[in-house]
């Protein structure tokens, strides 16, 4: 496939980047579009020069070019079909992005489900990118009449942005649905489950819709000041969107190097909290954190061990802090050599979905949740995926977000849960990760 073919570079302090981005998502409304910050840099891919989408019940690969839509039905894993698209649509000069619901997991295990309306995977390669790195943007465009008109966009957007004042009506917590009762009578349920040997730990999630539209550019702006994610995404594919402030990696693969991170164990930091040293002190010494973290880097090992190299996989870093907006959590990162003959989509299908996203073992803990979760994920607890050529592969999972679509608007959030649960602290950790993506909803003005 044909790379870009006009480039230009535009100075741009860093200080203006996501109000300029919040600015233009504002202008491209009807055109579908990925944000992704990945280190200090921000990605903004426009339209689609060619795009993979495996369908809610994971029966259907459809692939859409300038030549035409080819769809196909789908056999094992989704994988393979976004290696061909990959092979086929890929290059050493374009990138990627794209989203893997919840439930592909279930595909690749073959794993029976109820469906929900958003794909179990798309990709897409973009006909446009912004790149928002060391105090410039640079335009990428397939001619050089779109590289101007993006040009004079971000240019407009720059006066905008410092113009726009804030009126935006936010939302709270306390105005959000609560469903104390029922999702405290499914944790009792799990710890049942639990003490009888059916799994070890199992995260189970609650959803809150919300009565009206989101402005997602504009929490954007806002939840991104406030949070301290490792990755922030937004999306509009179709009518599908979502914005989120994820708290870790479900993989990243880097040439031959596979890692994958573990955050288990939360505790709210308040404003007025302790310095760094003693908020550790606190979280090492709560039992129950220490060995939902502890079995959860357990599978994380086990996992990697079934992928990489023998000898090679190594805990880089163990139950350090990590700080995610108004909580923190206990973190580790595990790591090792792809193992003879696999590659990041292998990886990819043997971490996906995290598990401190679903439980442990992971197998029977996606059996307890569709059986204890009512409605289907969706893309929560999913991953925003980001792909660099053949070399650099990542996956981040999906939390602290707001999703919606042409048919509702929802938020969502879980807790794990062990034997050594209480019903009562599992929901108020989730109105604690709540906190991290609530407040800084942005409503769509009524007309």
């Amino acid at each position: 496939m044909m790379g870009y073919h006009s480039r230009r570079h535009l100075i741009l302090p860093e200080a203006q980047t996501l109000p300029v981005i919040a600015e233009l998502l504002n202008q491209l409304k009807g055109e579908d579009h990925y944000v992704y910050e990945r280190q200090s840099c921000w990605y903004l891919a426009l339209g689609q020069r060619a795009s993979l989408t495996v369908d809610a019940a994971g029966e259907q690969a459809t692939t859409i070019t300038d030549n035409g839509i080819n769809t196909t039905r789908v056999k094992g894993s989704p994988a393979e079909y976004a290696r061909r698209f990959q092979a086929a649509h890929g290059g050493e000069n374009l990138r990627i992005y794209g989203e893997a619901g919840f439930h592909y997991a279930l595909c690749v295990q073959e794993h029976a489900y109820k469906p929900g309306r958003w794909p179990v995977l798309n990709l897409i390669v973009p006909r446009d990118e912004l790149i928002f790195c060391d105090n410039g943007v640079t335009v990428l465009a397939g001619d050089a009449l779109r590289c101007r008109q993006l040009s004079d966009w971000i240019l407009s957007a720059v006066a905008v942005a410092k113009r726009r004042g804030g009126d935006a009506r936010l939302a709270h917590v306390a105005e959000l649905a609560c469903d104390q009762g029922d999702y405290c009578q499914r944790v009792c349920q799990a710890i049942e489950e639990i003490n009888d040997a059916h799994y070890s730990k199992v995260i189970l999630a609650r959803a809150m819709p919300l009565k009206q539209s989101v402005d997602m550019a504009a929490t954007l702006l806002r939840g991104r000041q406030a949070n301290t994610p490792v990755r922030t995404f937004l999306l509009r594919q179709g009518e599908r969107e979502a914005v989120g402030f994820c708290p870790e990696l479900v993989m990243s693969v880097e040439q031959d190097k596979v890692s994958t991170d573990t955050l288990a164990g939360t505790s709210v930091k308040h404003q007025d909290a302790a310095p760094p040293n003693a908020l550790l002190n606190h979280s090492l010494s709560d039992d129950k954190e220490i060995v939902e973290h502890v079995m959860s880097v357990r599978a994380a090992v086990e996992e990697m061990q079934g992928l990489c190299q023998p000898e090679s996989v190594v805990i880089n870093d163990l139950m350090s802090v990590r700080q995610r907006g108004n909580v923190q959590h206990l973190g580790s990162r595990v790591s090792g050599e792809l193992g003879f003959g696999k590659d990041a989509w292998d990886a990819f299908d043997a971490l996906f979905p995290a598990i401190t996203a679903t439980g442990v073992p992971k197998r029977a803990a996606l059996s307890a949740i569709a059986r204890l979760e009512s409605s289907p994920r969706e893309l929560y607890s999913g991953a925003i995926l980001w792909l660099d050529g053949k070399a650099h592969f990542e996956a981040a999972l999906v939390l602290r977000s707001a999703f919606q679509d042409s048919h509702q608007r929802w938020l969502q959030a879980g807790a794990g849960v062990i034997a050594q649960s209480s019903p009562i602290r599992e929901f108020t950790e989730t109105q604690e990760k709540l906190d991290s993506i609530a407040p800084y909803l942005v409503f769509q003005q009524k007309t």
